[in-house]
């Protein structure tokens, strides 16, 4: 299965192994705590501080809202978090709205997806087109400008509370702007041609440590993507569903080497924990909704966890 294959559709939140993979550090008493985990020879940043950034969360309506019904099993304060989507769960995703919230709610990591517009804008997308975000038909973002993509508002009719209003679509130098100081940032440019990518690394290099603020991540088959992003010091993140390991028994020995760390969905055996663990790289858990399915993956061995259910995870333990 391709990237682009991997990469497509709406979140994978049921107990079958997710359709659509994507995870940051513990909050702590500091404004700014940065977790480095070593690996192999080298160190991979997994996550930073937790600095709340008031302004963005009473802004385009931004409140948090009704707290939802309490987690029988909190997830301890100590484990790696990143928002997937920025909570795709729980808010309309890749929108400043949720990303806000999750660092609110103490999310280290925020994870975001990437499309560029045909004049060179590179914004939150996680599909080749806004209709399943926006509701319009064969909207290739590519084949339009910024202006013209910026008049939609991505729908929230994938999340738990549906009546929420739609959001604006968030430019990356926005998010990067509003928390690279504060957060490590997942970037997966998707499905823009690798032509582009030199574009993406000269907006990465302009946050004050870009090695220390950026992991790039893809599905296990990017390996081109992950070798441009290691020959400029970036860390990586490449995931696996138990699935395509099962249907492809090469496929973890032959693309785990371009990875600094992995992950694996949730729903995944012990068994295949167990082997994708053997590589000793730390094995975050996607996509996960839930503190009891987080739960799940923390006993099987995730070093972190990567979250579309920011809120269900972690409210209760954080907020």
């Amino acid at each position: 299965m391709t990237d682009e294959q991997r990469g497509g559709g709406a979140d994978g939140e049921s107990p079958k192994p997710p359709e659509h993979p994507d995870g940051a550090e513990p909050r702590g008493v500091s404004r700014r705590t940065v977790v480095a985990v070593s690996v192999g020879a080298g160190v991979a940043l997994l996550a930073a501080g937790a600095a709340v950034v008031t302004p963005l969360l009473t802004g385009r309506g931004g409140l948090l809202g009704p707290a939802p019904t309490p987690t029988p099993t909190p997830v301890p304060s100590t484990t790696l978090t990143v928002a997937h989507r920025g909570g795709s769960r729980d808010w309309p995703e890749m929108s400043m709205l949720g990303y806000a919230n999750s660092a609110k709610l103490g999310a280290q990591a925020l994870e975001i997806s990437l499309a560029r517009t045909k004049d060179g804008v590179w914004f939150g997308l996680h599909d080749p087109t806004l209709d399943r975000t926006s509701g319009t038909t064969d909207f290739v973002a590519a084949d339009h400008t910024w202006q013209e993509v910026s008049q939609y508002r991505i729908t929230a009719a994938q999340t738990t509370n549906p009546a929420q209003p739609a959001q604006p679509y968030l430019r990356f130098e926005e998010l990067v702007d509003a928390f690279a100081a504060s957060r490590v940032i997942y970037v997966d440019p998707k499905i823009v041609p690798a032509q582009h990518h030199p574009e993406l690394f000269a907006m990465m290099a302009r946050a004050p440590a870009p090695t220390r603020t950026f992991v790039a991540k893809g599905y296990c088959t990017a390996t081109e993507w992950a070798q441009e992003a290691s020959r400029r010091g970036y860390p990586t993140w490449g995931y696996y569903y138990a699935a395509d390991l099962h249907s492809d028994p090469h496929l973890l020995e032959s693309t785990q080497s371009r990875w600094t760390t992995l992950g694996l969905d949730y729903t995944a055996s012990p068994a295949v924990w167990k082997r994708v663990k053997a590589y000793g790289k730390p094995v975050l858990a996607h996509v996960v909704p839930d503190a009891a399915a987080a739960q799940r993956a923390l006993q099987r061995g995730a070093a972190g966890i990567v979250a579309s259910g920011v809120r269900e995870v972690l409210a209760e333990a954080r907020g």
